[in-house]
């Protein structure tokens, strides 16, 4: 396929006044009142106040209330990767989600008689780009709409307004079309690759130890504007022991900031074994830690009653022996090493 024009990121959104009742003519004898309104994605969190934006569209039963309003938001949404994909629709009033043209719905909540709840349904996808569209109507109290995934390589999150775009473009060119993320040798690869490219600035790794709060890693210009392929490569050094999440964040100079699907790699502790020796001993010793890698770590040296009567920041190589020579009095204490990876504990007898 050819395509002509970069992707919009995003959806569009129409508003009608008015509840659907949960009757699907409604979105084609109503006329909207705003029409193909630029959104981001469907993120939309439960609330009673104006989360929409609807202003007068709705109807206002308490001041900043709104009730009584229907939407409709459509657009493309594209897959990289080809398998089985679940889709998590959440809503207060109904809402029905379509996926490619089909005639029933994938996912839907009917009526309007409960709170926010959520439906799931697993459907496969093939790579490449598919039509999405959602009703959604708000008959009266809280209102909220959101729309989840998960699939090969992805964990469950936010469908990200770096895979939607707006179906103003009929034939367009997908921007972020990969993004990977893989462990090697305890430190995270990530590649991520553009078709094309308009106004773009900067992309930034952002990364999360529980998917939630993201801090900037590192940086790297973008291409500007360009119809050609980029390929660009990063290394987080110092992966968190434990889950490691990771999203680009494309930073253009024409609009807000463009995600991509949030990627995880799970980082297993390293199980230390700490050797000493000489036992027993005149009160110098040598700790040798198995395995290393060379960073500064804190030496501890524990009473049994947990006391801290010793510390030390210790550069630690692999096969390397510490010296100590702590001068404490004869007894048995405890070694705690504390790395990046974790915490080891050792008993070692001093004197005797």
């Amino acid at each position: 396929m050819v395509f002509s024009q970069t992707g919009i990121p995003g959806l569009t959104a129409d508003y009608y006044h008015g509840y659907f009742y949960d009757t699907l003519s409604f979105f084609n004898t109503t006329t909207p009142l705003v029409r193909n309104r630029p959104i981001e994605n469907i993120n939309f969190a439960e609330a009673e106040t104006d989360n929409f934006g609807v202003g007068p569209v709705a109807t206002y039963y308490r001041p900043n209330h709104p009730d009584e309003f229907s939407g409709l938001f459509q657009g493309k949404l594209y897959v990289a990767t080809a398998g089985q994909y679940t889709f998590y629709l959440g809503s207060d009033d109904a809402a029905y989600f379509w996926l490619d043209d089909n005639p029933q719905p994938l996912a839907f909540n009917a009526g309007d008689k409960l709170g926010f709840r959520e439906t799931s349904k697993t459907c496969p996808l093939a790579a490449g780009i598919h039509t999405i569209k959602i009703h959604y109507g708000e008959h009266g109290g809280s209102q909220g709409l959101m729309l989840r995934y998960q699939g090969p390589g992805l964990v469950k999150q936010l469908v990200p307004n770096g895979v939607l775009y707006s179906p103003a473009l009929p034939v367009f060119t997908p921007v972020l079309t990969t993004f990977d993320v893989t462990l090697k040798s305890r430190q995270v690869a990530l590649n991520w690759a553009t078709t094309s490219e308009q106004n773009s600035e900067l992309f930034v790794i952002e990364r999360s130890t529980d998917g939630v709060t993201f801090v900037e890693l590192l940086r790297q210009p973008g291409a500007g504007t360009s119809s050609e392929p980029h390929a660009y490569e990063a290394v987080d050094r110092k992966p968190k022991a434990g889950m490691n999440f990771y999203r680009v964040v494309q930073f253009r100079s024409d609009r807000p900031p463009v995600y991509s699907p949030i990627k995880a790699v799970d980082l297993q502790p390293i199980q230390f074994v700490i050797d000493v020796y000489p036992v027993p001993n005149n009160g110098t010793f040598f700790v040798r830690v198995q395995p290393a890698d060379i960073e500064i770590v804190r030496l501890e040296m524990l009473d049994m009653s947990g006391r801290r009567m010793y510390k030390r920041d210790v550069p630690l190589y692999e096969g390397t022996s510490l010296r100590m020579q702590p001068d404490l009095s004869t007894g048995m204490y405890l070694i705690r090493l504390t790395t990046n990876e974790g915490t080891a504990l050792k008993k070692v007898p001093l004197g005797g």
